[in-house]
């Protein structure tokens, strides 16, 4: 049985979902991704699961397990109030519309095993060390889905766990120095746009579900 680095009272998983949802609602941070929304609760802004660390597979899964137990009971929060949907996913979460032909009882259908799971807070500390390692297992292979993001993170330079925002940059710094009226490669150039190309399109379809 795991050992959380945390009380876990109601009074705190309020507090953690009320920072959550402080970040998911800033139109900056829509969508944002699993890593990012780790780095800006640890940041000095909100010094929040502080003393968990990415490194640890313990301590990575109950990182994870906290935040998406946060997630889903905003999710619900949001449904009731009819004020849209969270989608969750590692690398994609973000509020979206509820469509026309859409209720919160379909909608929820498609995802109760998840929330069922993320739900329970037992499950924190009743997942088995083997369950863990099999999860964080799942969670870093995660990054290197088979339609092309791995390697045009290659293209760019880069290796998960990495930002959008870390992956634009590399992008303009890139496509700055291969640029062909600097002397670059036009095949380089070119190979450059449709990385940035596709990695865009699946960040934006919620597809890269490890990457950062």
């Amino acid at each position: 049985m795991l050992e959380s680095e945390y009380e876990i009272s109601a009074t705190f998983i309020e507090e953690l979902c009320r920072t959550i949802k402080a970040i998911i609602i800033r139109p900056e941070h829509q969508p944002i991704s699993e890593y990012e929304l780790i780095k800006l609760l640890q940041s000095g802004h909100y010094h929040t699961l502080n003393s968990l660390s990415m490194t640890q597979a313990d301590q990575l899964f109950q990182l994870h397990f906290l935040i998406f137990h946060a997630l889903y009971k905003l999710q619900e929060e949001l449904l009731a109030k009819q004020a849209g949907f969270l989608e969750i996913t590692p690398l994609c979460i973000r509020i979206r519309p509820i469509r026309q032909n859409e209720t919160s009882s379909n909608i929820i259908h498609q995802h109760d095993k998840l929330a069922e799971y993320y739900l329970d807070i037992k499950n924190l500390t009743n997942t088995t060390t083997h369950e863990i390692e099999q999860l964080i297992l799942s969670f870093w292979k995660s990054f290197q889905h088979p339609d092309g993001q791995l390697e045009s993170l290659k293209v760019l330079q880069l290796t998960p766990p990495v930002s959008y925002n870390e992956i634009k940059k590399q992008y303009k710094r890139l496509a700055s120095k291969h640029h062909p009226d600097k002397g670059g490669s036009k095949e380089l150039i070119q190979q450059i746009n449709q990385a940035m190309a596709t990695l865009s399109q699946h960040y934006k379809n919620g597809r890269l579900s490890g990457l950062s």
